[in-house]
């Protein structure tokens, strides 16, 4: 019915040209932007409204966006009026001056204005056809009424009313009959709206729009705009609504991109959030080098001079969120926060990191600051925590050669740099050679640490640093997106309307991959840019692809092994280990290249694990064999004390390695089938308490470490259901075993918290019960999956992060998989009795969930969503090791077959 009514409207766009020039008035002040009315949020100018809408235009990111119900529908109309009028339609429109203003309507909907100025009359035999077309073709009762003095039109139906009038050559036409009524009170009271005055100071300084058009932007709408989309309790719209005076910006449109670039225009009569910045050059963004590759937006300040920043600050804090001053001035005052003393080590940047998370758990949050002087930083900070409570002074926790800390103050970067950077109960943080970083929890900093020392940040990624390479390094505030992760971040905050919108277009919207908002100190001004990345066209229907064969490598003997992926600590390439069924464990380089064979003595009975003994980056590896522990080096040399036999008649069941603090002064814990545990240090030598540790029953996964607010735990889960936490001596913990009620047979998932108490473990019991509970012994929940029969089976897969797994339900026939909060995903067919499963989380949108079929020497490949990423099956019957190249959009899979390892590829 809408597409319906815009044709009635875009048909009247005709007959209002044909009107006003038919009534061709004398000349007078009032101009087409007289009408537009003072709320308006944003207007949009075209330069040739009818070519964005050609079927036949081939811009990948626009061929995307047409594809999106609303637009699709808007391109169809004007294709029907074209081809009602002999393609006049187009012509009439882009003769016409035109402005589209839109404003709110509802909570969850714009409304918007259509202005049309039209100098010339068309041929009647167009207006003919159009009223012929309109007549016979749509069921509208036509009605007329008058409003101050005007005579408003109205067609309806029973679903909606299109009202419009004629003033002298112009026609203003909305789907909101009050939008109009409101540009008539513009022109009835002469009034003068915020675009007319900035209209004629653009027309001045540029030599008009160029690309698609321009939008101009009322920022003090802003709020009201993102009302319609956002609950209003998730977001603080007060920075949107005090951003800047207007904006004015030329649209444009290339290949993979759309731009919006122009000037924020910065009333110099009132104090808004960039004028803050006034007079204060950016420096650059450095900090891209410890963005974790993870992360969804970043919120970015760079600025020359800290103080005269943190001034202009005040100032707008002053005018319009007074409290924020109240907030600041309590740190001052009741915990003796000098900011001098802080301009004194803060340096150029500050950064709001957003981490990527699941629909529904809540944001990770890192922040940044860069400084001058990591011992002021040091001295300043610390005095703070001690300040902050007194027994934070006893919160050391090292981890990666770095001391992490504790401020129990709440909300300490808002209270700094305002109420956009909130989000920190309280702040855990540590300081390296070139920042202060603060946490909203302490895991979240030991992220951050893998993330910087294996350098898995923006700037190491190709994909996102050629994005960031096309912005500008010398903004002074940006924000910089990443969709994949940011997706799940906005949908939380969506209400439930533009929430399930965006659930259904996702695959469309997803395809703008990255996103840059920059406001750029110029000469008293705000150079603005909107930069938006498509990495191309959007294939509606993806249909299942042949795998691509990148390197093989044969072997004398079948393969027994997965492939287990090591690092070359030399040139930091990827590298893969295999055993044969003559137990020979072989080393490949990055082409699949043999460059060590290593004879053992029988299966291997753990997974490949490497290690820094000797903490000179030279890595080596560590694995278990039936009854014996070994650790070799790249040669094949073995570490002095190795091979480690364990005192037990049992055969190894699990090995884990243990770093308490990241400071690879390793423990070993090696597990017997009857649930005997040994631990060692890293020399092999057998520790107290554990010579051996006996729980009584078999072990249902490996032995874990977990450090939670410097108290160690020692996780040990047993096949009857017993859950085991330990402290370092192999004592129980408070609360500590507990019974699950149920056998275990699998791994399980820790959700790591700030504090023992809010550190979640979730076990599945081989009947289907999900128990949580936490790191103080108690049960929070239990959740039984449905069981129709005694065959059924469950099994929770937890993801190569670690952050995220999954459910699957086997009842022979179907394989159900669910997510961490058991709704179901997707369901698919079953044909063997022997399967294995493994779950890939690279981002929110990019997920692989494998199926092994052992019986058959078959593997299945499916994303998230359920779709099989390829025609025929993968020849395996060994689980995969897999590896995403971000840069092509491609998964590498290393899968051991027969006698050969093979590298496949599969677009995502």
């Amino acid at each position: 019915m809408k597409r319906i009514l815009l044709i009635v409207l875009l048909g009247l766009l005709l007959i209002g040209g044909a009107a006003g020039g038919f009534y061709w008035w004398k000349q007078s002040r009032i101009t087409l932007w007289s009408f537009v009315p003072e709320n308006s949020i944003m207007v949009f100018e075209p330069n040739d409204f009818a070519y964005l809408w050609r079927p036949d235009d081939n811009r990948k990111v626009l061929k995307n966006l047409k594809s999106l119900p609303l637009l699709d529908s808007v391109q169809r109309t004007i294709g029907i009026l074209d081809s009602v009028t002999n393609f006049k339609f187009s012509q009439v429109i882009d003769q016409g001056n035109l402005l589209i203003s839109f404003h709110q309507n509802t909570n969850e909907s714009l409304a918007a204005l259509y202005l049309l100025e039209v100098k010339e009359l068309e041929q009647h035999s167009l207006l003919s056809d159009l009223q012929l077309f309109i007549r016979d073709n749509l069921d509208f009762k036509l009605s007329e009424r008058t409003y101050q003095g005007y005579l408003i039109t109205e067609l309806k139906n029973e679903h909606s009313t299109l009202t419009y009038i004629f003033h002298k050559n112009y026609l203003i036409a909305s789907f909101s009959p009050f939008m109009v009524e409101d540009a008539i009170r513009m022109i009835a009271d002469s009034r003068v709206n915020t675009y007319q005055e900035t209209e004629l100071h653009v027309a001045e300084v540029t030599d008009g729009s160029t690309g698609a058009g321009r939008c101009y932007i009322n920022t003090n709408f802003l709020d009201k705009l993102a009302g319609i989309f956002a609950n209003p309790v998730e977001i603080n719209t007060t920075p949107l609504k005090w951003l800047t005076h207007l904006m004015y910006l030329d649209l444009s449109f290339e290949d993979d991109k759309i731009d919006l670039s122009g000037f924020a225009v910065n009333d110099t009569s009132k104090i808004n959030y960039l004028s803050a910045f006034d007079g204060i050059r950016g420096v650059g963004f450095d900090m891209k080098n410890i963005v974790p590759a993870s992360t969804s937006y970043v919120l970015h300040a760079s600025v020359e001079d800290v103080s005269l920043w943190h001034k202009g600050l005040k100032n707008y804090w002053r005018k319009h969120e007074p409290s924020q001053l109240t907030e600041i001035g309590e740190l001052e005052n009741r915990y003796d926060f000098v900011i001098k003393d802080f301009y004194q080590f803060m340096a150029n940047e500050i950064g709001y990191f957003v981490i990527e998370s699941g629909k529904s758990s809540p944001a990770d949050l890192i922040f940044a600051i860069e400084h001058k002087s990591e011992n002021l930083a040091i001295q300043f900070f610390d005095s703070l925590a001690q300040k902050s409570n007194t027994d934070t002074a006893t919160y050391r926790e090292n981890y990666a050669d770095r001391i992490i800390r504790h401020i129990e103050i709440d909300e300490v970067p808002a209270r700094l740099f305002g109420p956009m950077y909130d989000g920190f109960p309280s702040s855990y943080y540590f300081i390296d050679d070139s920042y202060v970083y603060f946490g909203n929890s302490q895991q979240v900093l030991e992220l951050l640490i893998d993330d910087i020392d294996n350098e898995n940040t923006w700037r190491r990624s190709i994909k996102t640093n050629d994005f960031l390479a096309s912005t500008h390094e010398d903004a002074n505030f940006s924000m910089y997106i990443k969709t994949s992760g940011a997706i799940n971040q906005v949908r939380k905050k969506l209400n439930d309307y533009w929430g399930g919108y965006l659930e259904e277009n996702k695959t469309i919207l997803a395809q703008i991959e990255y996103g840059a908002v920059q406001f750029t100190h110029v000469d008293g001004q705000y150079y603005t840019s909107i930069s938006l990345q498509h990495p191309g066209e959007l294939v509606k229907q993806i249909n299942p692809q042949s795998f691509e064969t990148i390197q093989q490598q044969g072997f004398a003997n079948n393969l027994i092994s997965k492939p287990y992926a090591v690092r070359n600590h030399n040139d930091k390439s990827l590298e893969m280990m295999v055993q044969d069924e003559a137990f020979t464990l072989h080393l490949l380089d990055a082409q699949l290249k043999p460059t060590l064979k290593i004879p053992l003595k029988g299966k291997l009975k753990s997974k490949i694990y490497q290690v820094d003994y000797y903490k000179n980056g030279k890595l080596q590896y560590l694995f278990a064999l039936a009854n014996t522990i070994h650790m070799i080096d790249r040669t094949g040399t073995y570490i002095p004390g190795y091979p480690v036999k364990i005192k037990s008649n049992q055969s190894i069941a699990e090995l884990s390695l243990i770093d308490y603090d990241k400071t690879r002064n390793y423990r070993i814990m090696a597990a017997d089938q009857k649930g005997n545990y040994y631990l060692y240090d890293k020399t092999g030598k057998l520790l107290a308490g554990w010579n051996p540790k006996k729980t009584g029953s078999g072990p249902a996964t490996q032995g874990r470490h977990i450090r939670v607010q410097s108290k160690d735990f020692m996780l040990l889960a047993q096949k009857n259901g017993i859950f085991q936490g330990l402290n370092r001596n192999g004592t129980s913990k408070k609360g500590f075993p507990i019974d699950l009620k149920g056998s275990l047979s699998q791994d399980y998932f820790v959700s790591k918290g700030s504090k023992p108490s809010s550190t979640e473990i979730s076990a599945l019991t081989d009947l289907g019960e999900l128990v949580s509970f936490s790191l103080d012994g108690k049960i929070s929940d239990r959740k039984q999956l449905v069981r129709a029969s005694d065959s059924v089976s469950f099994a929770m897969v937890n993801s190569g992060t670690g952050k995220e797994f999954i459910i699957i339900k086997n009842d022979g026939k179907k394989l159900t998989f669910f997510n961490e909060a058991l709704v179901q995903q997707f369901e698919i067919d079953n044909t063997s009795s022997s399967l294995l499963f493994q779950y890939y989380h690279f981002s929110v949108d990019n997920q692989l969930i494998i199926v092994i079929d052992q019986t058959h020497q078959k593997g299945y490949i499916y994303n998230q969503e359920g779709r099989l990423l390829h025609n025929d099956p993968l020849s395996t019957g060994h689980l995969l090791a897999v590896l995403y190249q971000e840069s092509k959009g491609q998964f590498d899979l290393y899968c051991s077959s027969g006698n050969q390892l093979n590298i496949v590829s599969l677009k995502k």
